[in-house]
């Protein structure tokens, strides 16, 4: 193990990493559990992030921090709590170079699950090549995204930590080898949304130069709580006993709370009816009435400038894990969330019509599940996005990549976790290749064998997520490895992305022949 020094100062005073080494032998420096703004306990629950405090003594880094208070994906066990807004930041020894281009990962787990830890998110993998690699946590569910629609609490805290998390590296990557003008931010599913929220926020320009978005807009019906999020607060506080609708006093109520007996009480909230397209009763939205706005208008209005910096954006994924519910036969509503219902309204498309390109005359069952997880990502996915790629296509400056991942494997995760059963590969599926996960480890998945098909596809997605992220251009050079050319996005009828299976591949589909293109209804029927 190379003899590196583990101390390293910040402007809030000085840590103590970890010299780590992979399989592959590569060495790392690892800070865990770095504070990036003051907890947000008692009082400050529910309130915008304040910047942290520094400290005195060698802080110790060798450990994660708590995460966001929430309840397990997997385990369906609560477990973290208010105290957790901190990051680690990973530092390569092997490849160093003087100034390393920064990677910011914002994890997934549609805005109530996950965290930065090396749960999901280990950095074997980019600890292959010379970038600094920061994973944050931030307050999910009610905690980040309690919304009175009133000043007490307006919304978006958890949007806003990550804000003061890039604030945080922009400050202090420079003491890790990074570059704090070459930050690039990436996140999948809800952290694809919340890297899209970034981008179209008046708070966190200038914050960032790239952005990577795989799977999931601000857009995406899921990804925001539009229509009275307060209701929920108020039901929240219902059911812990405070029946008063006045903000000021349902948040001094809701700050008394037990913060696992507030997130017990929170995951109930949702109707049987309303689950099946909403994924949390608290989530993203409109704060317009904060002093301080981190989205002051609907995030489609907001969306319509288009992102401003150099783009790559996964153009599809698949929901395999839809389940297709009895009830839904009867009454296709249930899976028509508002957002949706308005636009099908404006464009004269009932709920029948609807049902009726997907299923044609076939009942909702069983054996129509492949269609059901079409009509499922279309809807709560591929069409939001489809819809940001038009805008980067009108109106970009800056170069956009579409990519589409293909490739199947006998080792994936997310199908042994989720049991997906259906062809095709799955939401989230395209992660295993980007980082190794204790889950994997903890199934027997090894880190990809030298040599291996799933060693040249996380190397595919290893190489060029950091050459964008160096260079703004995912292929700066054709090399054994990467022979084709990433061609971004021209604007026109046709979709150019590029096909990460076994090999890579540059494919194109029409704009007009896309399957969400409801508009052909009328004309189709």
């Amino acid at each position: 193990m190379a003899s590196e020094n583990t101390v390293i100062r910040v402007k809030q005073g000085r840590l103590r990493g970890t010299a780590e080494k992979t399989s592959y032998g590569d060495e790392y420096l690892a800070f865990r559990g770095i504070p990036y703004a003051k907890p947000p306990l008692g009082p400050l629950r529910f309130k915008d992030p304040e910047p942290v405090e520094p400290w005195t003594d060698v802080r110790d880094a060798t450990e994660y921090s708590d995460i966001s208070a929430q309840n397990n994906i997997l385990s369906h066990q609560l477990r973290g709590s208010d105290d957790c807004l901190y990051l680690n930041v990973y530092k390569p020894i092997t490849h160093q170079a003087s100034r390393m281009s920064v990677m910011v990962w914002i994890h997934g787990g549609a805005f109530v699950h996950g965290s930065g830890d090396d749960e999901f998110y280990g950095p074997e993998y980019f600890m292959r090549k010379d970038i600094v690699l920061v994973a944050i946590n931030y307050r999910l569910g009610v905690l980040g995204f309690l919304n009175l629609e009133h000043e007490v609490a307006a919304g978006n805290q958890g949007l806003k930590d990550q804000v003061m998390a890039l604030k945080w590296v922009r400050e202090n990557i420079s003491s890790f080898g990074g570059d704090p003008n070459n930050v690039t931010i990436f996140g999948e599913s809800a952290g694809a949304a919340s890297v899209h929220y970034l981008t179209i926020s008046p708070l966190s320009q200038g914050l960032f130069d790239k952005a990577i978005i795989q799977s999931g807009v601000a857009v995406n019906p899921w990804a925001s709580i539009i229509k009275e999020p307060s209701k929920y607060a108020f039901q929240l506080a219902a059911k812990l006993g405070e029946s008063s609708t006045d903000p000021e006093t349902v948040v001094e109520f809701l700050r008394t709370i037990d913060v696992q007996k507030l997130v017990a009480t929170e995951v109930k909230l949702l109707t049987p009816q309303e689950r099946y397209v909403l994924f949390s009763s608290f989530g993203p939205g409109i704060d317009a009435k904060s002093p301080n706005p981190f989205m002051p208008q609907h995030p489609m209005k907001m969306s319509e400038a288009g992102v401003k910096v150099p783009l790559l954006i996964a153009v599809g994924t698949s929901c395999g894990s839809a389940e297709a519910i009895r009830n839904v036969n009867e009454n296709f509503e249930l899976v028509i969330p508002e957002q949706t219902k308005a636009y099908l309204k404006k464009e004269g498309i009932s709920s029948s019509d609807l049902k009726r390109l997907y299923f044609g005359n076939e009942p909702i069952g069983e054996k129509t599940m492949q269609k059901y997880a079409d009509y499922f990502s279309d809807m709560m996915f591929i069409q939001g996005i489809h819809h940001v790629v038009n805008i980067q296509m009108k109106n970009s400056i800056h170069p956009t990549y579409l990519y589409q991942f293909s490739y199947e494997s006998s080792e994936s995760l997310v199908r042994m976790a989720f049991n997906f059963t259906l062809p095709g590969t799955a939401h989230a599926e395209d992660l295993q290749y980007l980082f190794y996960s204790k889950l994997a480890k903890s199934v027997g998945i090894k880190e990809y064998e030298v040599g291996s098909e799933n060693f040249r596809v996380m190397e595919y997605f290893i190489q060029m997520w950091t050459d964008f992220a160096k260079t703004g251009n995912p292929t700066p050079k054709t090399t054994e490895l990467i022979p084709t050319i990433w061609q971004p996005m021209t604007e026109g009828n046709e979709y150019i992305y590029l096909n990460i299976n076994k090999t890579l591949r540059m494919e194109s589909s029409s704009k007009e022949e896309q399957r969400h293109n409801w508009k052909k209804i009328k004309n189709k029927l």
